[in-house]
């Protein structure tokens, strides 16, 4: 649990919380006197011990206040990628920071060093910045701050401009292969067999500064497939690096690897639409939204994950998707793909998939061209939808009434956070008492019970009318499922 610095008549605490893979259950049961062994899976949403997990990796003094105030170990950002995962935090001091638990075989957690065994630490390459957003890919980690910029004094800049000369700086880090990291400077294609096969093998283990485009501004939203990066300016224009097998990168071919970030062309009817207000990426496939509440996607579509009611191997620019699905006077505000099947999410709150796999529409479709609604989700007040590595979910936000649903490939560890898993005859008899066993394959979306017992959250603790609980930031990882869970309490 974390409480943030308080004013005198209020507080505010989050939870982190995790389904699926633990990868602190080895090491955390003896870094932190009392606290209990954790365990390795979690097929139910827990909450993780942050603060012990930080003691672990010997940053006890961001949690520790010496002048005993209300201190801040606050979740503010989560990425889960293929096996790596990124919480970040402030301290009691107001420091923004980064811990990266997981696969470090290329470097991809950003602490430093490589190794082939998974470990976890703090980013390292950067300090004092806010930190605004982090994305994982695949052996890839990205991180984007903002930066207030040097003080200006008088008369070198206006009033204005001397506090507020802020800009956002991009940093990288990982597996330099394919150009996903953005880094022409350290990886750039190779002329001979052995230049390339030593160039595979390049890691850059230390968050580093990716060279934006001149004259472009800040950064607005940054977001990861497989192995390319597109990131959105504030000014509205697209750009991206990394592999562009499938069209991914939307440059107009499907070229290899790109090696910089590179200005995707935007047709003139995404200006007409109002320009670009958000960005997706997943696996192999990629997507632009307008204001207007259009979406054009490109990259692969080998199973229609980018709705345009046909497979398409590889879209090399933006195309609009055939919207018709939609009902009258209604828009997409977000599309999320999560490999071979994508999702939809319009204004009214209905949620549409394609593709093959996590369709969320029961057993009997797998498989579908043209998107169609999930109608078990109809009425759910749905605001936000997640998909990721073969599963999925949606989000209502509704404060105390907030819910969490998921649906599609359950793993050994329980990554939907719906309970308990089948028995294994490995480990005894079954018990007769024990709750039913979640499948493997949920074929339709199912609400996640939030431990608000175990929290005090649920109403069954007395004075505690003035608590009230929100979700918060709801990330899907290779392994794992991680939500926030943030509460605000009145203080006498």
């Amino acid at each position: 649990m974390a409480v943030s610095r308080a004013h005198a008549t209020h507080r505010s605490l989050s939870h982190l919380l995790l389904a699926g893979f633990n990868p602190l259950a080895s090491t955390a049961s003896s870094s932190f006197q009392g606290q209990a062994r954790q365990s390795l899976s979690n097929p139910s949403l827990a909450p993780v011990p942050l603060s012990g997990w930080l003691a672990a990796v010997g940053r006890e003094a961001d949690v520790v206040d010496p002048l005993a105030r209300p201190y801040s170990v606050r979740p503010g950002g989560i990425a889960g990628g293929a096996g790596h995962s990124l919480v970040t935090y402030r301290s009691w001091e107001g420091m923004d920071r980064i811990m990266a638990l997981g696969r470090n075989e290329a470097g991809q957690l950003g602490v430093g060093f490589a190794s082939q065994e998974g470990t976890r630490g703090l980013v390292e390459g950067f300090e004092g910045e806010e930190i605004l957003s982090v994305r994982a890919g695949v052996q890839s980690t990205y991180v984007l701050v903002r930066d207030e910029g040097a003080f200006q004094p008088w008369p070198l800049a206006s009033s204005r401009s001397r506090f507020l000369k802020d800009r956002t700086i991009l940093y990288s880090s990982g597996n330099l292969a394919r150009g996903r990291l953005g880094q022409p400077a350290l990886y750039s294609p190779s002329s001979t067999a052995e230049d390339a096969e030593s160039s595979r093998q390049h890691t850059l283990p230390r968050a580093t500064v990716v060279e934006l485009p001149a004259g472009e501004g800040r950064l607005k939203q940054i977001e990861a497939g497989f192995e390319h990066l597109l990131v959105l300016t504030e000014n509205g224009q697209v750009f991206g690096t990394g592999c562009n097998t499938d069209g991914q990168l939307g440059l107009g071919s499907a070229s290899s690897d790109i090696y910089q970030l590179t200005r995707l062309p935007l047709p003139r009817e995404v200006e007409k639409e109002g320009g670009v207000e958000r960005i997706s990426a997943g696996a192999d496939t990629s997507a632009i939204i307008t204001k207007s509440g259009k979406v054009w996607t490109f990259g692969n579509s080998e199973y229609c994950q980018a709705m345009h009611g046909q497979k398409i191997d590889q879209i090399v620019s933006p195309l609009p998707i055939d919207s018709s699905f939609l009902p009258s006077n209604r828009r997409i505000i977000d599309y999320r793909c999560g490999g071979s099947f994508a999702l939809a999410l319009d204004d009214r709150g209905s949620v549409y998939s394609a593709g093959y796999g996590a369709l969320g529409l029961g057993k009997d479709t797998l498989q579908l061209q043209k998107p169609q609604r999930i109608d078990s989700l109809e009425g759910a007040g749905i605001d936000r939808i997640r998909a990721a590595w073969g599963y999925a979910a949606a989000v209502r936000d509704a404060e105390d009434s907030s819910a969490l649903f998921t649906w599609g490939l359950n793993t050994v560890h329980g990554r939907l956070g719906l309970g308990a898993l089948p028995h294994s005859s490995s480990s005894g008899p079954p018990n007769p008492h024990a709750p039913p066993a979640v499948p493997m394959h949920v074929y339709e979306p199912q609400e996640v019970k939030l431990p608000l017992r175990e929290l005090g959250l649920d109403g069954t603790v007395g004075g505690r009318e003035s608590v009230r609980w929100k979700l918060g930031e709801v990330e899907l990882g290779m392994e794992g499922m991680w939500v926030g869970l943030d509460v605000s309490e009145e203080l006498d």
